[in-house]
């Protein structure tokens, strides 16, 4: 899709726009429910309840990176990681990214590449030495991941109880 007056690709419209724990509460929960729908993957027990407290918690003490991507003023996607310090190699900074969602299909490609690029960006910013990105398997997160350079770190299995 372009816009008629600069024949420039609507998705370069895309910004992005760092939020307080308090400013993603405030305008997140429809993406997150759409989020969820996407991709958790037992919905019975992956029922939408974001821990207030816990996000404010971590923002208050400076671990929290939440990225907003708008359209406009329309918030269209996200990316919430956190960032600290490693607890058995102290000297290493990781950013370990909680989530990342782009609402619009159609957008996923190379906005969602921005998106990660951009959260990458700011991880080094932050003073990151390793970015951790959490794939499910088969999506197009997990499949991207090794054409840009990314390396599996670890593999986390899931076993109810």
């Amino acid at each position: 899709m372009f816009d008629s007056m600069t024949l420039t690709p609507t998705l370069d419209r895309l910004e992005f726009r760092n939020l307080s724990a308090y400013e993603f509460l405030d305008v997140a929960l429809p993406l997150l429910a759409l989020h969820r729908e996407e991709l958790a993957t037992d919905k019975e027990k992956m029922i939408l309840n974001p821990d207030h407290e816990s996000y404010l918690r971590m923002d208050d003490m400076g671990l929290l990176m939440v990225i907003g991507a708008y359209r406009g003023e329309e918030l269209v996607g996200y990316s919430v990681s956190i960032v600290t310090k490693n607890l058995h190699y102290s000297d290493l900074k990781v950013c370990q990214n909680d989530v990342l969602f782009l609402v619009e299909p159609e957008r996923k490609g190379s906005a969602g590449l921005r998106l990660i690029r951009e959260t990458e960006r700011q991880a080094l910013d932050w003073g990151a030495e390793i970015m951790l990105w959490h794939a499910k398997p088969g999506t197009n997160l997990d499949k991207l991941m090794p054409r840009l350079g990314a390396s599996v770190q670890d593999i986390i299995w899931k076993v109810d109880l």
